[in-house]
């Protein structure tokens, strides 16, 4: 009766012991979800920035090249305003040059006129007083073409004077004033560049303190 007691009990653990083998093996079949890692805060936050910088950097080199374009219209037509005064300058100051030169070579040749006649005066005057003395038998008529001599002499002077008073100095062209070039124009505001993100610095795990042992054997930790 004690041996069929045993035996009973034998077998019902046997079929426990199976059922769970079997409940194991079962789940064992079923396939093992892969973990999904999830991302840290920060790691979030500096994604979302370094794209909203891309996008930011973008749209500056649109605004950067109308500035450069924008800028240069300004300039142009500052340097184009600059150069049509500075050209009528020019133009101006060469004729005024031109005229004075001019001028100037016209009271040297009418100068030089008035001597001419004051030279060939006085070449009169001393050809008649050498035709006198080669014909005058007395001293009075020596006197006389002598006197005339002087007299055509003295005319001639003043005849000279005369006419290099009426000559006057050469009156210059009015002096033609450099332009003062006007101050820079107003260009435009030049975009600003954005700033790209700082990465964030990930922190290393701190390593965990070695343990020492103490000549009595007792287990001390080292402290870092």
């Amino acid at each position: 009766m004690r041996a069929k007691h045993i035996f009973t009990t034998s077998v019902l653990s046997a079929g426990l012991i199976l059922g769970s083998v079997s409940v194991a093996s079962a789940t064992d079949q079923t396939p093992t979800p892969t973990p999904v890692a999830t991302p840290s805060p920060a790691a979030t936050t500096y994604a979302a920035q370094l794209a909203a910088y891309k996008i930011a950097l973008a749209a500056y080199q649109v605004s950067m090249d109308q500035y450069l374009a924008a800028r240069k219209v300004v300039t142009d037509k500052y340097d184009a305003a600059w150069k049509v005064q500075m050209d009528q300058y020019t133009a101006a100051l060469k004729l005024a040059n031109a005229q004075n030169q001019s001028a100037q070579l016209a009271r040297q040749a009418k100068h030089q006129a008035v001597i001419s006649t004051f030279q060939a005066a006085i070449a009169k005057a001393d050809s008649d007083f050498a035709k006198a003395l080669s014909v005058v038998t007395t001293t009075d008529q020596k006197s006389a073409a002598k006197s005339a001599k002087n007299a055509a002499i003295t005319a001639a002077t003043a005849a000279r004077k005369t006419a290099l008073d009426a000559l006057g100095n050469v009156v210059q062209s009015a002096h033609i004033v450099k332009p003062t070039k006007s101050a820079e124009p107003i260009k435009p505001a030049e975009p600003i560049k954005p700033v790209a993100p700082v990465k964030p610095v990930v922190a290393k795990p701190s390593k965990t303190p070695k343990a020492e042992k103490p000549d009595n054997g007792k287990t001390r930790v080292k402290k870092s």
